[in-house]
């Protein structure tokens, strides 16, 4: 409202009636408290809101460094030949072989699973490959290409946290499959039963995706397995018992049993083989990948 208007409001209150007076001014002093806001809101036409996007927060997608941005695997990276590279790199000269920093050499306990599974797998991969400013830790971007470079990180988580044993993943599939797959699919690429109709939204998470789950620290997958993600459709597991899989065997979903299911999510994307071996292994799985993705863009 302008302020010529305003006056208008003012000059026309002298022929009022008292009751009529008391209103107008009471519409006046209303009219007054709003300029700041009128004004505000006037100069401020121009501006834009920006709403949190589906990216932002826990369900992010992307992956941010500045200007540093990771080359993803082609495959799922190989805890053996990041041992080797461990080995090669010296890298235990001061962080020790088993991880325990050498006195005076290093500070990080990399055998400690609380430091382990605060550690996203990008953020690793970055310090690694490009250092980091203030530290004395070397860069091995021009000695190591990058598939050994991931290898090198999935060492390393090993070490405060080992990738599950055969037995078991064979342990957890059943689980997995009574619970899990009908959202993310028996190979985890958020394909399940569910999603033939494209009836969830957002999608179930695909935790073949590299630039997803290497965002991902370990206490966040547990977080979202435990608790579940609020308005993303993903229930709640903690304290609830699994009675599908096997009709002769309770499973409580209690947070040791949790952890595994993590460490289930996470063998999707790293592997106990040598990287040949793993190679060999996914060859199906490539397959697999493909007719899934001509089934989406069919839908």
């Amino acid at each position: 409202m302008s302020l010529s208007k305003l006056k208008l409001v003012f000059s026309n209150q002298k022929s009022l009636s008292p009751a009529s007076s008391l209103r107008a001014d009471l519409k006046a002093s209303l009219l007054l408290a709003m300029i700041p806001v009128i004004v505000g809101l006037t100069a401020c036409n121009d501006s834009k809101v920006t709403l949190p996007s589906a990216d932002d927060g826990l369900v992010s997608t992307k992956v941010t460094l500045g200007d540093k941005e990771p080359i993803w695997p082609n495959d799922d990276p190989s805890v053996p030949d990041g041992k080797g590279v461990y080995a090669a790199q010296n890298c235990a000269a001061c962080h020790g072989l088993d991880g325990k920093p050498v006195a005076g050499k290093a500070t990080v306990d990399l055998s400690s699973k609380e430091w382990g599974r605060k550690q996203k797998p990008v953020e690793q991969y970055d310090f690694i490959t490009f250092g980091k400013e203030g530290s004395d830790h070397p860069s091995v971007r021009s000695k190591l290409r990058p598939p050994d470079i991931w290898n090198l990180v999935f060492y390393v988580r090993s070490l405060s946290t080992p990738p599950l044993t055969d037995a078991e993943i064979l342990e957890v599939q059943p689980v997995f499959g009574a619970n899990c797959v009908v959202c993310h699919g028996a190979k985890g690429y958020g394909n399940g039963p569910l999603m033939k109709g494209n009836v969830l939204e957002p999608a179930p998470a695909n935790f073949q995706s590299f630039p997803r789950f290497y965002d991902r620290t370990d206490e966040t997958l547990w977080d979202h397995i435990a608790n579940g993600i609020k308005w993303e459709g993903m229930p709640n597991f903690l304290g609830k018992v699994d009675r599908k899989s096997d009709k002769t065997k309770v499973t409580t979903f209690d947070e040791a049993y949790i952890w595994k299911l993590v460490g289930f999510v996470r063998h999707f994307h790293e592997s106990n083989l040598t990287e040949d071996a793993t190679k060999a292994l996914h060859a199906k799985e490539d397959k697999e990948e493909k007719e899934h993705k001509e089934d989406a863009s069919n839908k």
